[in-house]
């Protein structure tokens, strides 16, 4: 009974992913959901109390993946960026969340799950000033803008395949363009140690 449960919460979410995605959290119809999930309504409400509490645990399950993903603190600096490209990527599902949230929210007001995602950005924090200090980043960089930097770096060609094709001819999914961007991004962080003492 238990792991039946499990299983419909688990399609409720999956669903809620879909949708989520593709219409943000003031477009996604509860009513939908349910029809994709293939479930009653108050089915729904059985597991989750409300849209907004459907939404919170659809993030929070997807922001603990990714995390998981790019927790590694030896990874060289200059795999970093490619690594967060590549997995950004292959979860345009993510990119969609985070740009519907931010077209509908305000940055004044809190994010959906603010605090653990917090977390999440400072242990990346953490991993740039070890990096920094084995001697990968050169220290005069402000590791809070480095991140953000890094952010834009690895989600921009995702969040705008439109723009990647007018600027490069290539799209964004085309194995030319993922192989020239990852040699970029790779170089870039290169040129990012610091300068040669003499």
């Amino acid at each position: 009974m238990a792991r039946d449960a499990d299983l419909t919460r688990q399609r409720i979410m999956e669903a809620a992913l879909d949708e989520f995605s593709e219409k943000g959290l003031a477009g996604a119809r509860v009513e939908s959901i349910a029809q994709r999930a293939g479930i009653s309504v108050r089915m729904l409400y059985v597991h989750f109390r409300n849209k907004d509490g459907l939404y919170d645990a659809v993030l929070r399950q997807h922001v603990a993946q990714r995390a998981s993903a790019l927790s590694d603190p030896s990874l060289p600096l200059p795999d970093f960026v490619p690594r967060h490209f590549d997995s950004l990527r292959h979860d345009e599902i993510f990119v969609r969340l985070v740009m519907w949230e931010a077209l509908t929210g305000s940055a004044a007001q809190p994010a959906m799950n603010e605090g653990e995602r917090s977390e999440r950005y400072a242990e990346t924090l953490g991993y740039l000033k070890a990096r920094r200090d084995a001697g990968e980043l050169d220290p005069s960089l402000d590791t809070g803008m480095t991140l953000v930097a890094v952010l834009a770096l690895a989600s921009f060609p995702s969040a705008f395949g439109h723009i990647v094709r007018m600027v490069t001819g290539l799209r964004s999914d085309d194995p030319a363009f993922v192989e020239r961007y990852e040699t970029f991004l790779r170089d870039l962080a290169v040129r990012l140690a610091p300068p040669p003492q003499d």
